[in-house]
């Protein structure tokens, strides 16, 4: 029983029964928010989480069987509050944010939506830092008060293994006297009634206030996907989603965490089914029979608690219940799973992004230290 439960549990994530004649699409989005220009984890003492070093060799080495979308759902380059409240001046942040967008498409990134933070430091600067990269800034709804034209470019549409993904970038919080902040919920839906024939999945990057409680399933009824900036409080894969309408996800602050969101199709114009609570249940599962088991891997669960029949009918019961939703979560052909993963000191850095913060922490002329 064992073994079948790791098959069934490996064969859904990484569509193992593919059909032979018609093709399956598999994308995988992942996005973050709120970085705030953390080159390094955030320091704190029981968990210290993220860094871009581990992220790198998070996308490398463990999402090899994928080349995923990278976004980011915005306030990339600033904190909320005080522009320094780690002492560092002006120019010093401005070296941070300049060099954190190097350091972004060194990585990758591919979509970064304007969050209301990244204006901190002035509308010319965050122009003058984003315009010659590669990487694509968007924002939909943000305008020059003077010209009454966009700031950035409002979607960008991105092909991965046939399928055509729309990202919008909208923001509901950016206040700024050189900038009109237009209705982000009119002029989002306006985006996606323009990019929506041109897509397969529609994908918006917002940056939200945190004390915004709008239903946002309901505001963009034709949109997939959303992802948030702004908000701090984390989704899990077990949370509560709208049943109609797109999900929507918040990734928490400083890039401690990945959210990812795994999509299989196999016809185009069917709807994708979100399984990602029921795989988080049969993950959960997995992860109590493993602990389990760790009593004496030589021996099999019946063996090693033979002599325990409430511990052996929980397993018994952890097995039929894995089998079913295993048997379950196998009959989706269109489905997609979301994944929160925390970037822990378990991954290892990427060496290449590991130099590339060192040669910028050494060109700098202020401590630029890990904190």
């Amino acid at each position: 029983m064992k073994k079948i439960f790791i098959v069934i549990l490996f064969s859904i994530l990484f569509a193992q029964n593919e059909d032979t004649v018609q093709k399956t699409h598999n994308i995988s989005l992942v996005a973050t928010s709120n970085v705030f220009a953390e080159y390094y984890d955030c320091g704190c003492p029981k968990a210290p989480l993220g860094g871009l070093a581990r992220k790198a060799f998070f996308f490398k080495n463990m999402m090899s069987e994928r080349e995923p979308l990278l976004v980011d759902a915005g306030n990339t380059f600033f904190s909320h509050g005080v522009i320094n409240p780690d002492g560092l001046k002006t120019n010093h942040k401005k070296y941070k944010a300049e060099n954190f967008v190097d350091a972004l498409e060194f990585i990758g990134y591919d979509v970064i939506n304007i969050g209301s933070n990244d204006f901190k430091l002035g509308e010319s600067f965050l122009q003058s830092i984003t315009s010659e990269s590669s990487i694509n800034f968007i924002s939909a709804n943000l305008y020059d008060k003077s010209t009454d034209q966009l700031l950035f470019t409002p979607y960008h549409v991105l092909e991965e293994d046939g399928v055509k993904i729309g990202f919008i970038g909208l923001s509901e919080a950016t206040r700024y006297e050189s900038i009109v902040n237009k209705n982000f919920i009119s002029e989002g839906n306006k985006y996606i009634d323009i990019v929506n024939p041109e897509v397969d999945i529609v994908v918006l990057l917002i940056d939200l206030s945190s004390s915004n409680g709008i239903d946002l399933s309901n505001a963009f009824p034709k949109a997939d996907y959303i992802f948030l900036s702004g908000v701090t409080k984390r989704t899990e894969p077990r949370s509560k989603q709208a049943q109609d309408g797109p999900r929507v996800y918040s990734t928490g602050i400083q890039g401690k965490h990945l959210s990812i969101v795994d999509i299989r199709i196999k016809d185009i114009n069917k709807a994708v089914e979100d399984v990602s609570a029921p795989f988080s249940r049969l993950q959960e599962i997995d992860f109590r029979l493993k602990k389990l088991q760790a009593a004496d891997p030589s021996k099999s669960l019946e063996e090693i608690y033979a002599n325990q029949p409430n511990v052996l009918g929980l397993i018994i019961k952890y097995q039929k219940e894995a089998f079913e939703l295993g048997q379950s979560l196998g009959k989706y052909g269109d489905r997609s799973i979301f994944f929160s993963v925390p970037l822990s000191p378990t991954i290892p850095d990427d060496k290449d992004v590991a130099a590339l913060i060192q040669k910028i922490a050494n060109n700098a002329d202020f401590s630029f230290e890990k904190p």
